[in-house]
Parts: C-alpha cells; structure tokens; sequence
C-alpha cells in the first residue's frame, strides 16, 4: 500500500471509528429520557433547593442526599436545572453526553495503548484502533451501566469516571506530547481535583496514574517518579480537598464510615461475595436490581463459593505483579476502583450498587476482547472476532434498552425490585410510596384510587415487618389508613410511629389532625401543642390549636391561638377571621 493510501486510511479510522462508538452509546440509551425522577432522585434533584443556584459551594449537612459534600456533581446539576428547570429530558441527555465522553476517552486510551511500539512492539499491527473501538463500543452499551446512566443521580458515577479517564488520557499525552506537557500536566491535575469534589471513588486516580505510568510508560516507579514528580505531586494534593470535602460533608451525612453500625470485619467479608456477584454479572447481566438491600455477612458461610473466587482471582492479580504487566494492571484497576467501597469502609445504606462497576467493568471487557482477538488471530480466523463484537454490541444493546424501559416508570421498577429482592424492606417501602402517589393523584373515592391506597397499604405493611424500626415506613402507614378512613388503625399507627420518636413533628400534626376529625379535642390539643413547641412559627399548627380551644370552650386561648395564625400569615386559613369573631362573642357573652 502506497504512502498516500496509508494515510487516508489512517484518517478515515481516525474519525470514523470514534464516531461509530458514539452512535453505538446513542443506539442503546435512545428511550431512556422519559425516565422521571425516581429514588435518589427525589431528594437530590427535584425536591432540592440546592440545585436552583449554580454556585457550587456550600451544603446543608441536615439534609444529606446524594449530592452532600460533592459540589462539581452539584454545579453539574445546577446547570441542567438553569437549561431546562425539571425537565428529565435534559437531565438524562447530560448524563448520555457524559458516558459518551467517557467512552471517547476509553477509544482514545486503548488505542494510543496498543499502538505503543515501544511496549508491545508490533503485536497489534494496524488492528489497534479497531480493538480500541471494539472495546469502547461493548462497554457503552454494556447493560451493567444502565444505572449509572440511566438513573439520574447516579451521574455521580459516571461524572466521576469521566474524570478518571481523562486523567489516564493526560498523562499518555504529556508523554507523548512534544511541546504542551505543562498543558497537559496541569489539565491533569485540574481534571482529578474535578474529579473529587464529584465523588470519592476518585481516590485512586493518582495511585492508578502512577501504575499506568510504570506499566506502559515508564518502566519502573522510580523512573516515572524521576521524570514526572510534579505531575504526581499535584495528583497528590487533591487528596487533601477530598479530605476537606469528607469532612465537612459529615462522613456522606453518617451514611458511609467506621461509626455507621456495621463492623468492618463484617462489610469487608460482605463484599467479596458481592464482587462475585459484580463480575458474574459482567458475563451475564441478568437480573440487574435497583436496590439489593444485601444482607450482611456475619459468618464466612454466608459469603457462598463467588467469595472464595474472588479471593483465588485477588491472588492471580498478586502473582501477576512479577508475572504479566498488563494482566497486573488490568487486575489492579477492577479491584483497586471497587477498593474504596467494597473493601473495609461501611456503606450501611448501600453494600451493593451496580453502578460501582462504571469503570472497573472496562477490565474484563478488554481482557475479553483483546484475548480473543489473538486466539482468533492464531486460529487464522480473524474474521471471527469481528462478529463476535458486533453481535455482543447487538446483544448488549438490546439488554440496555430493555433495562431502561423498565426505568420508565417507578411503579414498574420498583415492582420488579420487589420481585428479584423480596426480603428488601426499602425496596417494598418505595413500592408502597409509588402506589400512594398513584392514589394521591386519583379522583378520591374512586375505585381507582382505593385499590391503588390498598397496595400502598399492603407493601407499607410488608416493609414494616421486614424493618420493624423504619420511621418513614410508619408514617407512610398511618397517613395511607387515614386516607382510607381507617381513623381506627391509622391513630394506633401513629402511637407507634411516636413511641419511635417522640419528638417527630410531622407525626404530631397527622395525628392531631386525625383527632379532629375524630372531635377528640383533648387529645388532638395536646398534638398541636407539641407542634407550636416544637416549630413556633407553624401556622397550621397554631390554627388547629385554636379550633380545639374553641371547640373545648376556652375562649381567651383560642383568641390567642387565632391572632398568632393571622400574625404569621396575614392571609391566614379560610375561616380565621370567622372563627376569630365566633370566639370573641363568646367571651363577650360570657
């Protein structure tokens, strides 16, 4: 082939390859934007004031989501909200334009990877762009990503990766970059810090730097500890504003640390039977579940035969060190990303997440692919390994697509949760929450909205049961059975939610209310009272007090209690001012 030929071919891949993974990301996840706000979403996004300004610092450590201690993934969303304020649309297009760019990023890694003579020699001859490819495309549509993607906020995920890869793809550039290293270095080191204020996985990026460094690059620690210590030094440093982040978020509002309740003997032993559930589901990505609610492992009989492998492939990566560079490295990159969550550190409110293999999953895949590319090329068989990625892009394509049409509606998902996790107290308590929305917006007294007011009650019920403690649970119980005009068993629902927590004001407002209707006034008094106590400038709450009173013939106190309700809301209730005129009659007849 003639010089000039050479070269338009090497411009077509240049530019049609990274284009071809692209639509492949677009193929899979075409009917994921109609997917609402669900779990973590709610909470984060939609009922979060925090994300209707685009200044990226500051939280509110009394109401930690998703987002607490993690400003970058704020202002991300921030944006979304200034562009098209709820819209999902707009949120779900962002998180696809993120794991594109991510995928782009993988492209560009593998190939200038494989094209490296200096390490591989001419192993890969001209096939390094199209293995580079064929590992982009099958990760992009690789359903074990549909969480990280498809559920809003777990953008932390896939933001944070994007952040991981572009550090991997700076360094090879200020390598192999003649006259911008400064540029790149910097780029670098700005992308990490990016990176950490997104989420914490993160922490490892420098370390994983530096080893990628070693591996294909330089040779050895020290010399790439020689030639770049400043890069790695400036790497070094965000660890510093990870730590400041940590810290003043609250250990992740108490979610995530040493003094969550769960020992770290126990989450350590735990994990390696999900790992084997993480790496089983590589081959076979079925049944991907939305909440595990994974039992912890309090005996080693409980982590099943996945725990041992993991154990026997932990100790491959070991021998690899001395063995296989690049087996070492891709070992150390699956298990040494999951090594923040899945290792000694408790995450009491979430063992088990598939969004946790975003990255780690790129090991496997390329392991897969580039493996079977050289037994095919030693067979003769070249052609084979070509259909065999076109038809796993195919098959995982179809798996995706499936995946996020059952994120299309929250009843629908939560139900299959409730179906693949029946012990999962939270995931039956979501399910309870999505047919009381249901009811909530039915036309009362419907049949319709009964039925739907029945299931809440039911999954309420069953998430009660399995998590006898869950204060929410309770609360969600009562107000169901009160809307249903159970005034019977919603109140002694509520004595039980407030032997909980004595102190909870919500509780106290339901019930009172639910005594009035009742015509309790004693009791019901007592109620509001807690409330006022409690939250003083409760309007509300000074009203009902006020018609108690009324309705137990202490004028001068509902006097009182009506004037507050006008001083708070000059509007005030409906009848306010009736009331207020009712009761000054009295007392004046008296």
């Amino acid at each position: 082939m003639t010089e000039p030929a050479l070269a338009r071919r090497r411009q077509s891949w240049r530019w049609t390859l990274p284009i071809l993974v692209a639509l492949c990301g677009v193929m899979a996840y075409i009917n994921s934007f109609e997917g609402p706000f669900i779990y973590d979403d709610i909470d984060a996004i939609r009922d979060n004031p925090q994300i209707r300004t685009l200044a990226p610092w500051g939280h509110d450590s009394s109401n930690a989501t998703t987002l607490t201690g993690r400003p970058i993934l704020r202002f991300s969303f921030a944006l979304d909200y200034a562009i098209g304020g709820l819209r999902v649309e707009v949120y779900h297009a962002t998180n696809l334009l993120i794991h594109i760019g991510a995928a782009l990023l993988l492209y560009g890694i593998v190939r200038r990877n494989l094209q490296r003579w200096e390490f591989w020699g001419e192993r890969f001859g001209n096939s390094g762009p199209y293995l580079a490819a064929a590992v982009a495309a099958v990760w992009v549509t690789h359903p074990l990503n549909t969480e990280a993607v498809t559920l809003i906020v777990q953008r932390a995920e896939s933001l944070a990766g994007l952040f991981y890869l572009a550090v991997i793809y700076c360094l090879i550039h200020v390598v192999q970059s003649r006259g911008a290293r400064r540029g790149w270095s910097i780029g670098a080191v700005a992308l990490c810090a990016a990176g950490m204020a997104t989420k914490e996985m993160m922490v490892t990026a420098p370390l994983m730097a530096l080893l990628y460094d070693r591996t294909f690059l330089a040779g050895s620690f020290a010399a790439a500890l020689r030639l770049r210590w400043r890069l790695y030094a400036g790497l070094a440093a965000t660890w510093a504003m990870l730590a400041a982040l940590v810290l003043t978020s609250a250990n992740r509002g108490g979610t995530a640390g040493f003094h969550t309740g769960v020992a770290t003997s126990d989450y350590a032993r735990t994990q390696l039977g999900v790992v084997a559930h993480y790496l089983r589901l590589v081959v076979w990505p079925k049944p991907l579940v939305l909440d595990y609610g994974w039992p912890i492992a309090h005996t080693w009989d409980q982590i099943g035969r996945g725990g041992g492998l993991v154990g026997i492939l932990l100790l491959a990566s070991v021998v690899a060190l001395w063995a296989r560079p690049c087996l070492r490295f891709l070992g150390v990159w699956c298990f040494g990303i999951l090594l923040p969550s899945s290792s000694v550190v408790p995450i009491a409110t979430e063992v088990a997440a598939e969004h946790r293999m975003y990255l780690p999953l790129i090991a496997p895949i390329a392991l897969g692919v580039v493996g079977a590319w050289s037994l095919c090329r030693r067979w003769g068989v070249n052609w084979l390994i070509w259909a065999a990625v076109a038809a796993m892009v195919a098959i995982a394509s179809w798996m995706t697509l499936e995946r996020n049409s059952q994120y299309r509606s929250a009843l629908k998902i939560w139900q299959i949760t409730v179906a693949q996790r029946p012990q999962n107290g939270r995931a039956h308590y979501n399910l309870g929450h999505s047919w009381k929305e249901i009811a909530e917006a039915a036309q009362p007294g419907t049949p319709a909205q009964r039925e739907a007011a029945r299931h809440a009650l039911d999954e309420f019920r069953t998430a009660l049961g399995l998590e006898p403690n869950r204060l929410a649970t309770a609360q969600q119980l009562a107000e169901v059975l009160m809307d249903l005009g159970d005034y019977g068993d919603s109140e002694r629902a509520f004595d039980v939610l407030l032997e909980m927590d004595p102190a909870f004001v919500r509780g106290h407002l339901d019930r009172g209310k639910l005594r009035v209707l009742r015509q309790d006034w004693p009791d019901a008094a007592s109620d509001f009272t807690a409330v006022a106590a409690a939250v003083p400038d409760q309007p509300e709450a000074h009203y009902y007090l006020g018609v108690c009173f009324q309705q137990m013939h202490e004028w001068k106190k509902a006097d009182g209690e009506f004037e507050r309700v006008l001083a708070l809301s000059p509007g005030g209730f409906r009848d306010t001012q009736t009331r207020l005129a009712q009761v000054r009659l009295e007392e004046g007849q008296k």
